[in-house]
């Protein structure tokens, strides 16, 4: 995972609209998406005229062309400082809630082949919403796909509807992605319980808490957005329209199940790597007992060999003609009579 660098020119005046990414960046798209009771229009031209029958969805593909999508989006009088947010891409989840419009910023999560995040950002008013995707988000083709096939449900519910479906389907990544966790953690807790002596690999252990914990810096804050998304619509629903309390109730409990399951996902890989730590030390003291072993064992013959080796005329055996031989069944009759007494107290 790469860390975010923040490259904000020095003395830049706020309000600064500079793309500000730490990767490559993808090339600009701009693509308009009118979506009417029974059909979809698709053009890369925005006509934000006539929007009452039908609900616009301006989406932006990379923002490497800072001057293009400003041109673009001139007509919708956006804040030069939420256009800089936009464009800055190290930003964490949040929402701000302005007098013309909605701003939010997501993050959609990938964990493979490497931890990379892709800064999403949304702007809703009234019938439009205009989103920015870093890099294309794959998350918002499956909804795309649902707008062609269930339009009328879309166009009904205006673009509260378009934002939770698009939020919801990052939520469900996010979801996805902790699934895999847990399956990961799963698979090493069966691998340690079918050896109860092994322990596991420590890179996948380490790999399993840094893509946690990078899971768990964005849905908390995830959590704190969809709650201002759910206590908004609640103030602004009406009984003229359908209401979108439901759906945000509903993105609301995912959100928080999310985060609760992050936590047993820790814990989780937390007894893991404390069982992998206790493996480890005793699979450390068996090789430290047996030398200590060996050791203990070693020692009379070198007691002995100490003893007859010694500078003095008078020594036992020492003008006996078997003597060598007697020292040296001395020293392995005592080497093998500690061996029996170890294995019968069970030391090894």
């Amino acid at each position: 995972m790469k860390k975010n660098i923040f490259y904000k020119s020095k003395g830049a005046a706020p309000g600064t609209i500079i793309y500000e990414g730490d990767t490559p960046p993808a090339a600009t798209t701009i693509k308009c998406f009118k979506i009417f009771s029974e059909k979809v229009i698709e053009s890369e031209h925005i006509d934000y005229k006539d929007t009452d029958d039908a609900i616009l969805w301006v989406r932006v593909t990379g923002l490497s062309d800072s001057d293009k999508v400003i041109k673009a989006l001139k007509q919708f009088d956006i804040d030069s400082l939420t256009l800089e947010d936009v464009f800055e891409t190290y930003h964490n989840p949040k929402y701000d809630d302005t007098f013309d419009y909605n701003f939010i910023i997501m993050r959609s999560l990938n964990l493979s082949p490497n931890m990379q995040d892709n800064q999403i950002s949304f702007i809703q008013k009234e019938n439009v919403l205009i989103t920015f995707e870093e890099y294309p988000c794959e998350e918002f083709n499956i909804v795309l796909q649902r707008i062609y096939k269930h339009t009328n449900n879309f166009y009904n519910r205006k673009s509260d509807y378009l934002l939770y479906a698009l939020i919801d389907a990052m939520i469900d990544n996010y979801i996805m992605l902790l699934n895999s966790i847990n399956l990961s953690v799963d698979n090493l807790e069966d691998t340690m319980a079918q050896d109860v002596t092994c322990p596991c690999d420590t890179t996948s252990l380490f790999t399993l808490k840094r893509q946690v914990n990078f899971l768990s810096r964005h849905t908390r804050a995830s959590y704190d957005v969809v709650n201002q998304l759910l206590k908004l619509s609640m103030e602004h629903t009406s009984e003229d329209n359908i209401s979108i309390v439901p759906y945000y109730e509903d993105l609301f409990e995912h959100t928080m199940y999310l985060n609760e399951a992050i936590l047993y996902c820790k814990d989780s890989i937390r007894s893991v790597y404390d069982e992998n730590m206790s493996r480890m030390q005793l699979k450390s003291n068996k090789f430290i007992n047996i030398l200590t072993m060996l050791s203990t064992l070693m020692l009379p013959p070198m007691v002995i060999g100490g003893i007859f080796g010694m500078n003095f005329e008078d020594i036992p055996f020492s003008s006996y003609p078997h003597g060598f031989a007697v020292s040296v069944i001395a020293m392995f009759a005592v080497s093998f009579l500690l061996a029996w007494f170890f294995k019968k107290k069970d030391y090894f």
